[in-house]
């Protein structure tokens, strides 16, 4: 396999076999017989009309009509007229393999758009796995420093809040950057030229739909949601809990090779959460509702190994000055 075919077979993308090429070669020898006809044709109808002026009586007149005038058997065209339509029907076939290659490759090029915004938004999952870390740090620093949240007592009720409040925001953030992003992707395509109508028809939704993108929004929302849950309750809330000391602290992404399995384990399990959540709130947004019976692919699930591997070559992702501990992780579980 050759490396373009490689990358799109990981983005899931299969291209159009035909050779445009060589259709839009066979177009032009089209054209080049319809040409060498219509001379052909005027050559004819110079002898043809020196049949008549060179002649007299009515053989002369007879085969004038006969090239000419109507056509003895019905339904056949005349002599003078075969040529001509014989060029047009030459030229109608050239102009069909034109029209083919012309879709063949607004196809491909709608195609190489989504197989580019596939990657991008891979690339920006792995580096907002990094970059959540700042965000949960941050985030949770500030509820700490609220007035409202020292008045709570419980413990687990404080741990409770701050990881919702995180989930929200960390969901907002990542769904809307994913819009955003296939926003400016497909926006510079059409810039490009490729062609609206074909992306469309392609991608299977309009990308500059409001409907469209509210409900992809929707989609990458819950998903998030759900992914950052299940991040959270594998590893368990509680540091000392007895879960935390037997089972979960196999699931915290720490320094080490153990801790970087863990950490590749809770991702992906998280991530098929957030794919069956997203899978789930699309179906009922779309009308079907049967989302439930829709489980990650094949092709899904190496999609999420190409994107939660990497990271277990960083040991910290980016972090602030002075930045505290966040849940007995190292910067957070990330993001799918």
């Amino acid at each position: 396999m050759t490396p373009e075919e490689i990358l799109l077979a990981i983005a899931g993308v299969q291209m159009p076999k035909a050779d445009t090429g060589g259709v839009r070669t066979a177009a032009v020898y089209y054209r080049q017989i319809a040409d060498a006809i219509d001379r052909s044709g005027t050559a004819m109808d110079k002898v043809a009309g020196e049949v008549k002026t060179h002649n007299d009586g009515d053989g002369a007149a007879a085969f004038d009509r006969y090239y000419h005038g109507p056509s003895a058997a019905a339904g056949t065209s005349t002599p003078a007229a075969y040529p001509r339509e014989l060029s047009e029907y030459a030229r109608k076939i050239a102009e069909a393999h034109e029209q083919f290659a012309r879709v063949n490759d607004e196809i491909r090029a709608a195609l190489w758009v989504l197989a580019i915004q596939m990657y991008a938004n891979i690339l920006m999952t792995i580096c907002y796995g990094w970059l959540t870390g700042v965000l949960e740090a941050r985030l949770l620093e500030m509820i700490a420093q609220a007035r409202w949240f020292a008045r709570i007592r419980s413990a687990l009720v404080q741990t409770l809040i701050k990881r919702v409040i995180y989930a929200l925001t960390d969901s907002v953030v990542y769904a809307g950057g994913q819009q955003l992003l296939q926003l400016g992707i497909y926006g510079t395509s059409l810039a490009a030229g490729v062609d609206r109508k074909t992306l469309t028809q392609v991608a299977g939704y309009d990308p500059f739909s409001a409907k469209s993108n509210a409900i992809q929004f929707a989609d990458g929302f819950v998903g998030n949601m759900a992914y950052d849950g299940v991040a959270d309750a594998l590893p368990g809330l509680s540091t000392t809990s007895r879960y935390r000391q037997n089972f979960g602290r196999y699931f915290l992404r720490q320094p080490g090779f153990k801790g970087a399995i863990g950490g590749l384990t809770t991702r992906m399990l998280a991530s098929n959460a957030y794919t069956y959540a997203s899978n789930i709130t699309d179906s009922y947004l779309e009308g079907d509702g049967d989302g439930w019976t829709k489980l990650p692919t094949l092709h899904q699930e190496a999609a999420k190994l190409f994107i939660h591997v990497p990271r277990i070559f960083v040991k910290y992702p980016l972090r602030w000055k002075n930045w505290p501990n966040v849940g007995g992780q190292v910067a957070g579980p990330g993001t799918p």
